[in-house]
């Protein structure tokens, strides 16, 4: 089992990924020109066998970003592992000092944007399948760029970029 620790993403990771193949993504990420846009810090188990890192950085509590973790192991009548990871970013209500006393109303929440990721893994795969797995799902949040006489251009994207940023369906 992996140890519960803060979580650090980078704003900036399609960028990282210029003229890199899949499998050399974990040196990139750590190179120094790639900066931690958000760290998300332990918060403890939300559930029994669920990890849950917020992002406490806004200082609103109902606001902050989250992510949870978990893996249920195999039952008798499912031999899969599930791993579940979740992203949630909160928006929080516009308020207004509409009070006669002039103080400002406690934040609410408006709505959240969710993201949820879930892999489905048969106890008797082999770690080779699983990591294909992942690399492959990794490959759909990513974009391939190819420099050119040093002019970067798109080469190739995924689907999942335009229908999660624009709503685009695939055609």
């Amino acid at each position: 089992m992996s140890a519960i620790a803060s979580v650090k993403t980078a704003g900036a990771i399609s960028l990282a990924l210029i003229a890199n193949r899949m499998d050399s993504v974990h040196k990139t990420v750590g190179d120094a020109a790639i900066g931690v846009q958000t760290t998300f810090d332990p918060e403890g188990f939300q559930l029994p066998g669920v990890a849950r890192w917020v992002d406490r950085s806004g200082g609103i509590a109902i606001g902050y970003p989250a992510i949870t973790l978990s893996v249920r192991p195999p039952t008798k009548a499912s031999r899969v592992y599930k791993v579940t990871a979740k992203v949630v970013l909160p928006t929080l209500e516009q308020t207004s000092a509409s009070t006669a006393t002039g103080i400002q109303p406690a934040p609410t929440k408006a709505y959240d944007c969710t993201g949820i990721v879930e892999f489905l893994l048969p106890e008797r795969s082999a770690l080779w399948e699983r990591q294909r797995l992942l690399d492959t799902v990794m490959s759909l949040f990513m974009a391939t760029i190819t420099a050119s006489d040093g002019s970067p251009t798109d080469s190739t994207g995924s689907p999942l970029r335009a229908a999660v940023e624009s709503f685009d369906p695939p055609y």
